[in-house]
């Protein structure tokens, strides 16, 4: 995307709150990261109707060097998300009361991000993230629908993108989680 001084840089998104998630980490680190040099980024909205053009409209008129994707999971450490699927599996509504199961998307059966997820989880556990998984599954939730856009636009853009799951703020900081993803955002650009 371009930053103010016309520079390419980094899209990050999160989410807002949701469900008894009423203040979702993933949403705070992208609303922190938005006013940083090289970066551009927004909280979207938990919902599979509205997160997509919400994202399109923070991508448009940019040049991204890369995309990233947040969104919280009930674990203790990071996830990072290797694939995005077209069924979404999720019985549990979003804000807007849709349940994922009700969606099929179209294309390819998922969609994987190329990505060395071993290199970036070393990355995060060096800048001291206890726990780093690789994930194969998404969570079927906005999540993953948004993860996969991500991804076809990532395709498109010729850039890279991967969706991290950052754990509730209960197990890890805020700060930290800050830290470990501006550590994660170096390593996409550098």
């Amino acid at each position: 995307m371009e930053s103010s001084d016309g520079e390419s840089c980094l899209v990050v998104s999160g989410f807002g709150p949701f469900g008894e998630v009423t203040r979702n980490p993933s949403g705070l680190v992208a609303r922190a990261l938005a006013g940083e040099p090289g970066v551009r980024a927004a909280e979207l909205p938990v919902s599979f109707r509205r997160c997509v053009p919400e994202f399109d409209a923070l991508l448009a008129g940019s040049r991204p060097r890369a995309l990233l994707g947040l969104g919280v999971h009930g674990g203790d450490g990071y996830r990072l998300e290797r694939r995005a699927r077209a069924v979404l599996t999720s019985e549990a509504p979003d804000n807007d009361g849709l349940r994922g199961a009700q969606i099929r998307l179209d294309g390819p059966p998922e969609r994987r991000t190329e990505l060395d997820l071993e290199r970036l989880a070393g990355v995060l556990e060096a800048a001291g993230s206890a726990r780093v998984e690789i994930s194969e599954d998404a969570g079927g939730y906005v999540c993953e629908r948004l993860y996969r856009h991500l991804l076809e636009r990532a395709e498109a853009g010729r850039v890279p993108g991967v969706f991290l799951h950052v754990p509730p703020l209960s197990e890890v900081p805020l700060d930290a989680q800050l830290g470990a993803v501006r550590s994660l955002a170096g390593a996409l650009l550098g």
